[in-house]
């Protein structure tokens, strides 16, 4: 399932944005699924087998106590208080996960916004077409950033991490380190196994022996990498590829 937050001041256009996301998913779920929609209009939210969707009328409504509980969001400029521009600021301070696409009236605003790692722009009134190639992309980047469960055997117990909590693995004569905020789990394998385990979600290898986490990639200078805080080597021949994912990654 995939968690949307539509955040916008004016009914009427939260309401398309709203009608757009059905209209794509009743166009890819069978009829059975299609029926199984439901409608909480207290709590603003509505839930269906394959997405939610949660509306907010405004930056600071969605902020507070924002406990990045979604995994994608339409976020309008021009509204009241904050502005659309500077809640992107503010989210992209405690959430560097959630895919973003800006809603607006004023096209001027489509050249804004790579700061906040934004993957592009809807103007108003929105088209369904234009929408729906939008929608992909946003399915497309929320997929790659969703976590794995990875099980570690450590000592005679197992411990299982979120891929999202480590930063990057290194591969050290035959140990495999998995490093997290603030520990550094080792076991006996190999960075191979390590790269199949990890697959399916975001990382990249700066180098032969270490493997990146791309949702914590801060910059990349010339040879090296800077993962939360952590400056690692990147070879030669693996800083292009590395570029590249990077990109794919925010969807440029």
């Amino acid at each position: 399932m995939i968690r949307i937050a539509i955040v916008d001041d004016d009914d009427t256009d939260a309401a398309r944005t709203a009608e757009m996301i059905e209209r794509y998913y009743a166009e890819r779920e069978d009829e059975s699924r299609g029926t199984a929609a439901e409608h909480d209009a207290r709590s603003g939210t509505q839930s269906h087998p394959a997405y939610t969707i949660t509306r907010f009328t405004d930056g600071e409504s969605f902020l507070d106590d924002y406990k990045a509980e979604f995994d994608a969001m339409f976020l309008d400029v021009e509204m009241p208080g904050i502005d659309g521009l500077e809640t992107a600021h503010r989210l992209r301070e405690i959430d560097s996960h959630v895919v973003l696409v800006f809603t607006t009236k004023m096209a001027q605003y489509a050249a804004v916004g790579y700061d906040v790692d934004a993957i592009g722009y809807l103007v108003k009134p929105i088209d369904y077409f234009g929408f729906a190639l939008k929608m992909r992309k946003v399915e497309d980047l929320v997929a790659k950033r969703q976590g794995v469960t990875i099980p570690l055997t450590v000592g005679t117990g197992t411990q299982f991490l979120s891929s999202h909590d480590v930063r990057y693995v290194e591969v050290l004569g035959h140990e495999v380190i998995y490093h997290t905020e603030r520990v550094a789990y080792k076991v006996w394998s190999s960075l191979k196994e390590a790269a199949a385990l990890l697959e399916p979600v975001h990382f990249a290898a700066s180098n032969r022996y270490c493997l990146v986490n791309l949702e914590w990639v801060q910059a990349v200078n010339g040879d090296t990498v800077v993962v939360d805080g952590q400056t690692l080597p990147v070879s030669r021949s693996k800083r292009k590829p590395l570029m590249q994912a990077l990109a794919a990654y925010y969807g440029r």
